[in-house]
């Protein structure tokens, strides 16, 4: 019987320090499609709208796989830019915020966003992250300079 114990304690120690090598689950629940809008002094068009996919690695960094503008110009194509960025918790509870930042990057041309996100949390301690808003600014070619707001929302998770 002793033996059937220490058993179960080993079993229940492995397990334990296996949770401790994942990304938190507050973090995971930002995994998703987004939708963004930027307003603002935009070089060329009223609104840059886009929609990207990315899921949150080890330590707050994004991993994006889709990346697409809905407004074109002369700054960005449709598709075929590089994005990267970061998502990184700061308050869990009834408040829940993260500090987000992410960067477009199309040829000579740079987007760069900074914000906040900010959810909701169940019974359970498990966070939905609904939007993000924040700064933004464009800087490159000719034509590509401007600043101003935005807001991203969550499409799916």
């Amino acid at each position: 019987m002793r033996n059937l114990a220490l058993l179960g304690l080993l079993a229940l120690v492995l397990s334990l320090i296996g949770c401790g090598t994942s990304t938190p689950s507050t973090v995971k629940t930002a995994d998703g499609t987004w939708e963004s809008a930027l307003i603002g002094s935009d070089a060329g068009v009223g609104v840059f709208n886009f929609i990207t996919r990315f899921s949150v690695g080890t330590g707050g960094s994004l991993s994006v796989s889709y990346l697409s503008f809905l407004t074109t110009g002369p700054c960005f194509p449709v598709s075929g830019d590089m994005a990267s960025g970061s998502f990184n918790v700061t308050a869990t509870g009834t408040s829940p915020a993260a500090n987000f930042q992410f960067t477009v990057q199309s040829g000579s041309n740079s987007l760069a966003m900074t914000g906040t996100a900010t959810g909701t949390t169940d019974s359970s301690g498990n966070i939905t992250w609904s939007t993000i808003s924040g700064t933004w600014t464009l800087t490159g070619g000719a034509g590509c300079a401007g600043s101003g707001t935005f807001t991203m929302t969550r499409k799916s998770g």
